[in-house]
């Protein structure tokens, strides 16, 4: 699977408030956009993370994304380490 644009971002849900219209935009213009969720949102007071994915899904077709994925890390625990880089570098 190859994108042409892809966000990433610590929580489902701050894709859509930063960066959500754009895109949409891209998608519109032909472009093939995903989004990668580091986390499940697990310190969240509203919800389950399970829903957050949920959410997160639904809105990414609402975004016309053509693919959507989380690492599943553990949130609020995010670190800059070899461990954390080299997981998103082979999602990537």
């Amino acid at each position: 699977m190859s994108l042409d644009v892809l966000a990433i971002a610590a929580h489902p849900d701050d894709v859509e408030q930063t960066c959500g219209g754009t895109l949409i935009r891209m998608a519109e213009a032909g472009y093939r956009s995903g989004v990668l969720d580091l986390t499940a949102g697990d310190m969240g007071t509203r919800g389950t993370p399970e829903r957050r994915v949920e959410e997160s899904e639904i809105a990414g077709k609402e975004m016309r994304l053509y693919w959507r994925g989380n690492l599943h890390m553990p949130d609020a625990r995010l670190e800059n380490n070899i461990a954390a880089r080299m997981t998103l570098a082979v999602k990537i």
